[in-house]
């Protein structure tokens, strides 16, 4: 008896294309996935480096370095200029909000305080920058590709930054002298009760007061600074003319103790005369630390920094003359603390 064979299998026409055409909508939603949002993602990153180069030419505009003195519409208007120098998507920036005002460097708050205010020595003024592209900015949203299959053709995208310049709260090796100031002398020559903070002005002169700072071996407790030998304790004088000449080793930074080497040695005055103003100026500006006190040997927290305009000093009646100043724009600095009169270039907050 034969066998019958079996019959073989006749095959489905259009599984293929039915298959194809439920997948597509899938294929599509991926590939708008990987192409549509990584584009978006690259014209977001070219608005943020749009906005934070508008940010900081405006923050460069804001503060004169020599006087002190706020430029805001100076400062605004170069960062409307700057906006229009970037691209994004291919096409020029045109559209952007620029606001100006104040920026607390410790977060609180935390967003730009409008003018006009009374800010604090922790309010650093800023420019901040705003960039949409959205219906009506900027040529209107990032266009997609493959998401128009779901009918969104395009996204909206806004980025903010925020640029300030602000003081140090951290000084890097080589921009510290070594000559500490009590709070309470700070204070009698320093107005930080206005904005910005500037030196007090002797009305005789009307110009900042000159006055000495000497030991307290000769000095009321604020009319007095004394060296200091910074980490280590040493009261020698190669160490204080080392710090003299090349400025602290180590990074120093608000809070930390620092030594306070009183003294009256006649090198470091002569030193200091050697490269004041008197002398080759190459320490007529210097960065000072004030302290909490510096009428005795101990070790005193940093407080902040201070500028000082060194003028000259005295070896014979030891002392050092000098005045308050705000034109110590520094770049050897970090961190954030209060307005003393030490200026940072400006950088990026927010």
């Amino acid at each position: 008896m034969k066998r019958k064979l079996p019959i073989p299998y006749e095959p489905q026409r259009g599984a293929v294309a039915l298959m194809t055409a439920l997948m597509l909508p899938v294929l599509i939603g991926a590939a708008a996935l990987a192409i549509d949002l990584a584009y978006v993602h690259v014209v977001r990153s070219e608005m943020q480096n749009d906005a934070d180069a508008a940010a900081l030419g405006g923050a460069h505009e804001l503060v004169d370095t020599a006087t002190g003195v706020l430029h805001w519409s100076d400062a605004a208007a170069r960062a409307q200029q700057t906006v229009s120098l970037n691209r994004a998507a291919g096409a020029t920036m045109t559209d952007a909000s620029v606001q100006t005002g104040y920026w607390n460097l410790k977060g609180s708050p935390a967003l730009l305080q409008s003018l006009p205010m009374t800010p604090t020595a922790w309010d650093a003024p800023a420019v901040a920058v705003t960039l949409r592209k959205q219906d009506g900015q900027n040529l209107g949203p990032v266009r997609t590709f493959f998401a128009r299959f779901w009918q969104v053709m395009g996204v909206n995208q806004q980025v903010t930054a925020v640029a300030a310049p602000s003081s140090p709260g951290l000084m890097l090796p080589g921009g510290l002298f070594p000559l500490a100031m009590a709070k309470c002398m700070y204070d009698t020559y320093w107005d930080s009760s206005v904005y910005p903070p500037r030196p007090r002005i002797d009305p005789a002169t009307g110009k900042p007061y000159v006055f000495k700072i000497g030991s307290g071996y000769h000095y009321g407790l604020c009319s007095s600074g004394e060296w200091s030998s910074l980490l280590d304790d040493k009261n020698d004088v190669g160490t204080i003319r080392q710090l003299i000449a090349q400025g602290n080793p180590v990074n120093l930074e608000m809070g930390q103790n620092i030594w306070i080497e009183p003294g009256t040695k006649t090198t470091l005055y002569q030193a200091t005369h050697d490269c004041s103003a008197a002398g080759d100026h190459s320490c007529e500006y210097v960065v000072v630390p004030t302290v909490t006190q510096t009428d005795n040997h101990a070790l005193s927290p940093i407080m902040g920094f201070s500028c000082l305009h060194i003028l000259d000093a005295s070896t014979s009646k030891k002392y050092v003359l000098a005045e308050m100043s705000n034109r110590c724009n520094v770049s050897l600095a970090g961190g954030a603390g209060p307005n003393y009169g030490v200026l940072t270039p400006p950088s990026l907050v927010h």
